[in-house]
């Protein structure tokens, strides 16, 4: 959960202040519209917002949810790469897959230490 703040938070707060900057840096090819990204970063700081929140209540019992969720973001970035070619969406999509198995490998790890 602390690599799911940590990226949430600053590419969500770039995206409010520097929007057109972080999408360079993201490798993009496409020009998105600055009203559409700086709403992309509100929602990516509120996440961010909320992970921090599971953290300090130690809520790892979400974790199972945070992967089905990532799941699906990994599965919906690389169908829209397939449409669109974006090489900032597969920039993306390895952050989150990153996150992804990182949080299974913890989850997994707690699930080992429950049963004994």
């Amino acid at each position: 959960m602390y690599y799911l703040v940590g990226y949430t938070l600053p590419v969500g707060v770039a995206l409010i202040f520097v929007p057109q900057m972080t999408m360079k840096l993201l490798l993009t090819n496409h020009a998105y519209d600055d009203l559409g990204l700086r709403m992309f970063g509100v929602l990516l700081v509120s996440l961010g917002m909320l992970a921090s929140g599971l953290i300090v209540n130690k809520a790892s019992r979400v974790y199972t949810g945070t992967l089905f969720v990532r799941s699906f973001i990994i599965a919906a970035l690389f169908v829209l790469y397939s449409q669109y070619r974006d090489p900032a969406l597969l920039a993306i999509n390895l952050v989150v897959a990153v996150g992804w198995t990182l949080t299974f490998l913890s989850w997994r790890k707690d699930k080992a230490e429950e049963r004994g």
